[in-house]
């Protein structure tokens, strides 16, 4: 369901509104990139933000990402409504409804978005079913006529080759996915120049693939890493990251996890370990 500017952003039609737009998701950590980066925009923007379909327990790591990752609070912004959660019976309820009414209820929402002082109404969410959305044409009309952003992630694996086409060519710009290395588990994107970011679980599984991905980028310059979204690491990876590769690499936004386990490597003696942990 749409997506402010973002330089991951390449559009797909010429005759499609910008305002909406398509995420094709690889992964569970690569959704969560995707809904934060939206949130925080329209935040920042002061639009009001409606999020649909998210399961009770999926909220808190949304909110973690929003807050500790990605450095937006969104507590005040649920506390005033600027932030709206509609749980996943909700959401269902809300695809289900005949496109009128949709239409509907969603004119009438961002007229009061804007009577209330926002500059417009941003949507987005957790799709509850598989294939292609059912409103995607009065979404993309809705757009073009009203201040109302619209981002539609789908899971990759939940559609066909052909639906996957038939989802970029009904929006008007792909949040395009720059991942470098993602499994599922473990997600490493190149966020700027000289920087990768971790995200998800660094574990015996990945291990050998992650660690290649980061020592090649590392030969190209890219040696700073930010760990805020790293949820776990063993001592193997931590090891490596700080010891293994050479000319070093700089561990950036390191959480506690990381914190601890580079201290368990110093106090064991392990050379390099003590020097390359961003404060």
């Amino acid at each position: 369901m749409g997506i402010g500017e973002s330089r991951n952003d390449v559009k797909t039609g010429s005759v499609r509104s910008e305002s909406h737009a398509c995420a094709v998701l690889s992964s569970t950590e690569h959704g969560w990139e995707v809904l934060a980066d939206f949130v925080a925009q329209g935040i920042e923007r002061q639009e009001q933000v409606f999020l649909a379909g998210l399961r009770a327990d999926q909220v808190p790591d949304l909110m973690r990402r929003l807050g500790d990752e990605d450095g937006v609070d969104p507590g005040p912004a649920i506390t005033d409504g600027q932030l709206v959660l509609m749980d996943e019976a909700v959401a269902r309820g809300f695809i289900g409804l005949p496109t009128k009414d949709l239409t509907a209820q969603l004119t009438g929402q961002v007229e009061r978005a804007v009577q209330d002082g926002y500059r417009g109404l941003r949507l987005s969410g957790v799709y509850p079913g598989v294939g292609v959305g059912p409103h995607e044409l009065a979404l993309d009309g809705l757009v073009q006529a009203f201040p109302l952003t619209v981002l539609c992630p789908y899971f990759r694996v939940d559609l066909t080759f052909p639906e996957v086409e038939q989802v970029r060519a009904l929006h008007g710009r792909e949040v395009i996915d720059t991942a470098v290395f993602d499994d599922g588990s473990m997600r490493i994107t190149h966020p700027r120049a000289g920087w990768l970011r971790l995200a998800g679980r660094w574990n015996a599984g990945n291990h050998a693939a992650a660690l290649t991905v980061v020592t090649d980028a590392a030969a190209a310059g890219d040696r700073d890493l930010d760990l805020a979204s790293l949820r776990y690491i063993d001592p193997a990876g931590i090891h490596a990251l700080l010891t293994g590769i050479r000319g070093g690499l700089r561990l950036r936004r390191p959480n506690q996890m990381v914190r601890r386990l580079a201290a368990l490597l110093a106090n064991h003696q392990w050379p390099g370990t003590d020097d390359q942990i961003d404060d």
